[in-house]
């Protein structure tokens, strides 16, 4: 079965709310104890031992860790080894800039997490365990959920407890397995993702469709300017931030909601997406520009696309290398990134001009499943469409006549 990650509200009475504070507080500890520990052992030795042995030991040295769950605790312990991992990783690949894994916020509220043991959910009911040295001598705690109508699930597989300090409020987040749709067909399709075309979907047949992230732009310039008005971290700041962050995950779910749809229309049994792991360390267009693209939602809309997708019997893969697939042409394969010679044209002197977003996508498609939807038909995709989302409703439209240069079917 599938296995989707629904959101929900914790309702609890200010003492349970209390204790779940105070013990994500501890796993913050815990956290930043193995750091201290680990950091430690570098000064003294010049290596830096991450292995589960050596983190275990360190465990048993703070007296926090038996303040939260066990199972929750060695999930902390694999988070401090899969940020060294990373570290490690980016250090390999010759990003000296970045440093060892830091230190959390003494106040920060860090995520308790339960996976198959530790947790019970009976209906909007749920129960978790706690550790057994707590000084309360509170062991579990009980509260209620709330979440979005229409959500059916077979059974719970992890649960984690987290503090969204955006809306200052304790949420939780369920992984279940759900019944999914048959697949709706053997065809593919390949997503580019961007900031200004949200999505650019070229499906096996030559069709393109192009998804707007204009008004997300838009939405998201306007809630900056009035944060930038107000007191960092103040009520009226976390309010809007609230505001900002409720209405872009709704443009986003118009978004996939639609595409996912136009897919089981298709007969589209597979997704494929570029790899975007790691491609923030890559870029350096200026702060205000890098800025923009650390905060632009990929990972969001990314997850959103796989449990729409798994609901729909449509596998979504997002393991595509997207090296060079801005710069290359889709026709003769060259890679020239002065090809690109706008926003949104790409032209070649091999004679192809595409929509440059398509020309990427294609290059996707191309990649993911080694066969190119162009190629070996006419040399032409059709038409491109443009979707564009507003808050209350989207509609469609195809490019006009000052939009001819930039059509991929010339």
């Amino acid at each position: 079965m599938p296995l989707v990650t629904v959101k929900a509200q914790v309702h609890a009475d200010p003492e349970t709310l209390a204790v779940l504070k105070d013990a994500m507080f501890c796993a913050t500890k815990v956290y930043n104890g193995l750091l201290w520990h680990l950091r430690k052992e570098y000064e003294e030795t010049g290596k830096t031992n991450v292995s589960r042995s050596n983190l275990n030991r360190i465990l048993k040295k703070l007296p926090r860790a038996k303040c939260y769950y066990s199972m929750s605790v060695q999930l902390t312990r694999d988070e401090v080894i899969e940020a060294y991992r990373s570290f490690f990783a980016l250090k390999k690949k010759g990003f000296t800039r970045h440093s060892a894994p830091g230190f959390r916020p003494k106040s920060y509220l860090s995520p308790l997490k339960y996976v198959q043991s530790g947790f019970r959910v009976e209906g909007d009911k749920v129960t978790v365990s706690l550790g057994t040295g707590r000084e309360d001598g509170v062991r579990q705690v009980s509260f209620r959920i709330s979440h979005r109508p229409g959500v059916e699930y077979e059974r719970v597989r992890e649960l984690s407890i987290i503090y969204d300090k955006v809306s200052g409020q304790i949420e939780a987040r369920l992984v279940v397995e759900v019944k999914a749709n048959p697949c709706p067909g053997t065809k593919r399709a390949a997503l580019d993702l961007g900031e200004t075309v949200l999505m650019a979907a070229a499906f096996e047949d030559g069709t393109v469709l192009l998804y707007s992230g204009r008004f997300i732009k838009s939405v998201r310039r306007y809630w900056q300017k009035v944060r930038a008005s107000l007191k960092p971290n103040s009520r009226r700041w976390r309010e809007v931030a609230h505001r900002e962050k409720l209405q872009v995950e709704h443009l986003l779910h118009i978004a996939t909601s639609h595409f996912i749809e136009e897919c089981m229309r298709r007969g589209v049994g597979e997704i494929a997406i570029g790899d975007l792991r790691g491609f923030r360390e890559s870029i350096d267009y200026g702060d205000k520009l890098n800025q923009r693209q650390h905060a632009w939602p990929y990972r969001k809309l990314i997850n959103m696309l796989k449990y729409k997708g798994a609901l729909a019997g449509i596998a979504v893969r997002d393991d595509v290398d997207e090296k060079n697939t801005s710069a290359r042409c889709h026709a003769c394969g060259r890679v020239l990134p002065s090809n690109r010679k706008s926003r949104g044209l790409y032209t070649c002197s091999c004679g192809w001009r595409a929509q440059a977003d398509v020309n990427g996508s294609l290059n996707i498609f191309e990649r993911a499943y080694e066969v190119s939807p162009v190629k070996g038909s006419n040399g032409r995709v059709a038409r491109p469409v443009v979707l564009s989302l507003h808050l209350g409703w989207h509609g469609v439209h195809e490019p006009g006549r000052r939009g001819k240069s930039l059509r991929a079917s010339l």
